[in-house]
C-alpha cells in the first residue's frame, strides 16, 4: 500500500532568512538573476550564484548557521560601465571545470568565469549581439550549447567546444518573429525545441537544429562558416498576453509563461499562464515549412488544429497581484519524483506557491470546503462525494484532456514522490470532489500557500522579487530582487 500523501501545506518551504547580500559593498544594488549548479557534486553541496549590476557572487546554503549561506566567491567587475542582469552554470569544454556564463546590457557580450580559480577566460568570451543580453540557457543535449536572448531583437545558439573557437555562433533564430527585444529564452527538456518571448508581447516555438545539423566539416571548408538562420519559428502569438512577455517555460510540452501586465486594464490583478500549443509534440518531427506570416493573422501555426481554433488555449489561469513591473520572473520546481511547485514573489515582499499537483488530484476529503454562493443564482443541491462522478462528466472534454496532461513527464517514474500516482497516468478518482475548478480557465487561481518576507525594512518600504531558483534536490529555494535583497527558503528532504 502506497503511503500516504504528505500534509497541503508541508510541500512548501519556510522562509529561513531574509537579508542584504554584502550589505555593506553592495550599496542598495539590484540582484536581477540566481540559479543553483545544476550538475553533481562531490559532496551533494547546493551552490547558488547571484548576478547583481557589477558583481557576481557563489554561495553555499547552510542550515545551522548565521547568515545560513557562505559566500564562497565574489566577481567584482572593475569597469563601473559593465552592467550585468543574467547568469548561467555549465562546464569548461575541456577541463569540465564549474563556469559561470555572465551577460548583460553591457558589455555586449557573454562572459565566463572560472569558479574554481576565480579568473575570467577571455579566450571563451562570446561576442556578435549588437545589443544587450537579457537571458541565457543552457542546452539540455550539451554544457557546450549556450543560447542567448538579446535587444537586437535575436536569439543566438553558441558552441564552446574548441573547434568553434573561431566562429562559435551556430545559428541564429531571427527574421519573422520578434520585432522588439527579446527578453527570454527556455529550451525544452529533449533539447529540440526553445521558446523565445520579447517585448513585442510575442511567444515564439522555435525548432532547434540536431547537432547533426550544426555539425561542421572543418576540413573541407574555408574560412569560418556562417551560422545557420532559422528565419521561421513554428508557433508564433502576439495573442497569448497582451504585454511584455519577461517570464516564460516548458512545463512538459505545456507552457507558463507571465507579462509585466497581463490585463489591458491596470487595475485588474496580474496573472501567470499555464497554456498549450494546440497539436504540439515535442517528440514529433518538426513541420519542414513552418509558417510564413500574413497579414492581419495574429497566431501563426505549423501544428494541427481545429480550424476554428487559433492555435492555442488557455489551460489554467494563477492570480499573482501587485507584479505589474517589468522583468519580474516566476520560479517552477519541476523535476522527475518531485511534486512540481510554481512561486513567485511580488512587489510587497510576498511570495505565492501552487501545488501543480495538487490541482490535478483533488483534494483530501477531510479538507473542509467553502463554497461562496453564485450571484444572481439559486442555490442547488449540496455537493458532495455522491454527486462527485457526475461533477467530473461535467467538466468540458477539453479541461478533462488537459488534466490528463497537465504534468507530462518525458523520463519521470510512474508514480511521484509520497506514493502518490503521477496524474499522466491514470484518471482523475471520483471518489473524491475537487476543491479546485479548474473548467474556467480564466478564473484566477488564489495560492496554495503564502509567505511574506520580514525585511525589518520600514513598513512602508517593500522589494520586488526579480528571479527565483531551486536547488537540485528540491530543499532550498533563493529569491532574490531590489535593494540587495536575497531570501532563502528551505523544507526538509522528506516534504520533497
Amino acid at each position: 500500500m502506497a503511503p500516504a500523501p504528505a500534509m497541503p501545506d508541508s510541500v512548501f518551504p519556510t522562509l529561513h532568512c531574509c537579508t542584504r547580500l554584502a550589505d555593506t559593498l553592495l550599496q542598495g544594488q539590484e540582484l536581477f538573476d540566481v540559479k543553483f549548479y545544476p550538475f553533481p557534486t562531490v559532496d551533494d553541496d547546493q551552490i547558488f550564484a547571484v548576478a547583481g549590476e557589477h558583481d557576481i557572487f557563489v554561495c553555499r546554503p547552510k542550515l545551522d548557521a548565521d547568515p545560513p549561506f557562505e559566500l564562497l566567491r565574489w566577481f567584482k567587475d572593475p569597469d563601473d560601465e559593465h552592467a550585468y542582469n543574467t547568469v548561467v552554470w555549465t562546464k569548461h569544454p575541456v577541463t569540465h571545470k564549474p563556469l559561470l556564463c555572465v551577460a548583460g546590457a553591457l558589455p555586449k557580450q557573454i562572459q565566463f568565469i572560472d569558479v574554481e580559480s576565480g579568473l575570467h577566460l577571455s579566450d571563451l568570451t562570446l561576442k556578435g549581439h549588437g545589443k544587450g543580453i537579457n537571458d541565457l540557457a543552457i542546452s539540455p543535449l550539451s554544457t557546450s550549447l549556450l543560447a542567448s536572448a538579446a535587444e537586437d531583437y535575436t536569439i543566438r545558439l553558441w558552441n564552446l567546444e574548441p573547434e568553434y573557437a573561431n566562429q562559435p555562433c551556430v545559428a541564429i533564430f531571427a527574421g519573422e518573429a520578434h520585432r522588439q527585444p527579446t527578453l527570454a529564452c527556455h529550451f525544452h527538456p529533449n533539447g529540440r525545441w526553445m521558446l523565445s518571448s520579447g517585448l513585442d508581447t510575442a511567444v515564439c516555438l522555435w525548432s532547434v537544429p540536431s547537432l547533426e545539423e550544426l555539425e561542421r566539416d572543418h576540413d573541407n571548408i574555408e574560412g569560418y562558416p556562417d551560422p545557420k538562420i532559422v528565419y521561421y519559428p513554428h508557433f508564433h502569438s502576439t495573442e497569448v498576453h497582451s504585454n511584455y512577455v519577461d517570464s516564460i517555460a516548458f512545463y512538459g510540452d505545456l507552457i507558463i509563461s507571465r507579462a509585466a501586465k497581463e490585463q489591458a486594464d491596470r487595475e485588474r490583478d496580474n496573472t501567470i499562464l499555464l497554456w498549450k500549443i494546440d497539436g504540439f509534440d515535442a517528440e514529433d518531427d518538426p513541420s519542414p515549412e513552418p509558417p510564413i506570416p500574413s497579414p492581419g493573422v495574429s497566431t501563426r501555426s505549423s501544428f494541427k488544429h481545429p480550424e476554428r481554433s487559433r492555435g492555442f488555449q488557455r489551460l489554467l489561469t494563477f492570480d499573482m497581484p501587485d507584479t505589474g513591473r517589468f522583468y519580474l520572473r516566476f520560479g517552477l520546481l519541476h523535476a522527475p519524483g518531485m511534486r512540481p511547485i510554481l512561486v513567485m514573489g511580488n512587489e510587497k515582499s510576498k511570495f505565492h506557491f501552487w501545488d501543480l499537483q495538487k490541482l490535478e488530484e483533488g483534494y483530501d476529503a477531510s479538507e473542509v470546503q467553502k463554497t461562496k454562493k453564485p450571484r444572481g443564482r439559486k442555490p442547488g443541491p449540496k455537493k458532495g462525494l455522491a454527486t462527485a462522478a457526475v461533477n467530473k462528466n461535467n467538466l468540458d472534454r477539453n479541461n478533462q484532456d488537459r488534466l490528463g496532461e497537465l504534468r507530462r513527464e518525458q523520463s519521470g517514474p510512474s508514480e511521484s514522490a509520497g506514493g502518490t500516482p503521477d496524474p499522466s497516468s491514470t484518471s482523475v478518482s471520483a471518489a473524491a470532489e475537487r476543491k479546485y475548478d479548474l473548467s474556467d480557465a480564466f478564473t484566477p487561481l488564489k495560492p496554495h500557500h503564502h509567505a511574506v518576507a520580514d525585511t525589518k525594512l520600514s513598513a512602508r518600504q517593500h522589494f520586488a522579487t526579480r528571479q527565483i531558483a531551486w536547488s537540485p534536490d528540491g530543499t532550498w529555494m533563493v529569491a532574490v530582487g531590489d535593494n540587495g535583497m536575497m531570501c532563502m527558503f528551505h523544507r526538509d528532504r522528506s516534504a520533497v
